[in-house]
């Protein structure tokens, strides 16, 4: 799922365990660009991506005590991400943002028929991310690891503890919600 790295990731985190914050960043420095990459495309906002990439960090470093190596760290970390993007989405924040950016692509003056294609594109992706804001969480959760993260099933099954057939099932019917959204929208 996330990048391996050895032996030297579990003395770190033994190191971090006891208290050492310059073990700990040597695992932020390490997956850093791991997680600002799931989260820049769960919430597709670079700032905010900075600014929840550091949160994450920040929890999982006030939860390391409780890493007892069950899972490897990049799964307990990417529990903690996953956790914490899902709140974020549960925000009105989240949903005043996607309405607030769209309302910005269709305020800007097209300059050339480039421009307006790359507009009309970033209206209909903006559309797209508050359409799939809407969704039940077992959905939304669904789409945004698989086409986001771009996770195959048996990542998603790992990572959410659920089977294949159940993941196939919320993603097909994610969709077919999200259609429906974006359909009635267009109306």
């Amino acid at each position: 799922m996330g990048p391996k790295f050895g032996e030297w990731e579990g003395e770190a985190i033994t190191q971090c365990q006891q208290g050492d914050t310059e073990a700990f960043g040597r695992l932020v420095e390490h997956r850093q660009n791991w997680v600002f990459g799931h989260v820049f495309r769960w919430v597709g906002q670079k700032e905010k991506a900075e600014e929840l990439s550091q949160e994450i960090f920040v929890k999982a470093f006030s939860q390391i005590r409780s890493f007892r190596g069950q899972s490897s760290f990049s799964t307990w970390l990417f529990q903690i991400m996953k956790n914490h993007c899902r709140d974020f989405w549960r925000s009105k924040e989240y949903r005043q943002s996607l309405t607030g950016s769209l309302d910005e692509i269709q305020r800007q003056p097209a300059l050339s028929p480039e421009a307006e294609s790359n507009a009309l594109r970033q209206e209909e992706q903006m559309k797209m991310k508050l359409a799939l804001s809407t969704l039940p969480e077992i959905y939304r959760e669904a789409l945004s690891l698989r086409y986001f993260s771009e996770l195959s099933y048996e990542e998603m099954a790992q990572t959410l503890g659920k089977k294949v057939s159940s993941l196939k099932m919320r993603v097909a019917r994610g969709l077919d919600l999200l259609r429906k959204k974006l359909r009635d929208e267009s109306k």
